[in-house]
């Protein structure tokens, strides 16, 4: 079994050339991590390894489906780019949790 590492950074520290180098060295992507409450978190979105990983944190309690149609739909264009590169794996997590499945549901629909 090959293992794959993704690295989650939450420090603005992280957000250097230096960083981006050694992940790409080492085969290692960088997490894309979208959240409403933690705006000061890099949102680094580079390919630096044969896969990527999101973690998308914005969903809302009042949004049948987490998210508006059209940020969903960014995120469907988001992720069909990433994916002509590699493998993609995009969690919907924290945020309004109850409307995670549906945000998830919902993004599958978008991406069919």
């Amino acid at each position: 079994v090959r293992l794959r590492h993704a690295l989650e950074v939450r420090s603005p520290t992280f957000d250097t050339q230096q960083f981006y180098d050694l992940a790409e060295k080492y085969g290692c992507a960088i997490v894309y991590a979208e959240d409403d409450e933690a705006p000061t978190w890099p949102k680094i979105d580079l390919e630096t390894a044969d896969f990527r990983y999101a973690r998308l944190m914005s969903s809302k309690p009042d949004e049948p489906t987490g998210m508006s149609s059209a940020e969903l739909d960014a995120i469907a264009r988001q992720t069909q780019a990433w994916a002509k590169r590699g493998d993609v794996f995009a969690y919907f997590i924290a945020g309004a949790k109850v409307r995670n499945p549906a945000a998830a549901m919902a993004l599958i629909e978008k991406l069919k």
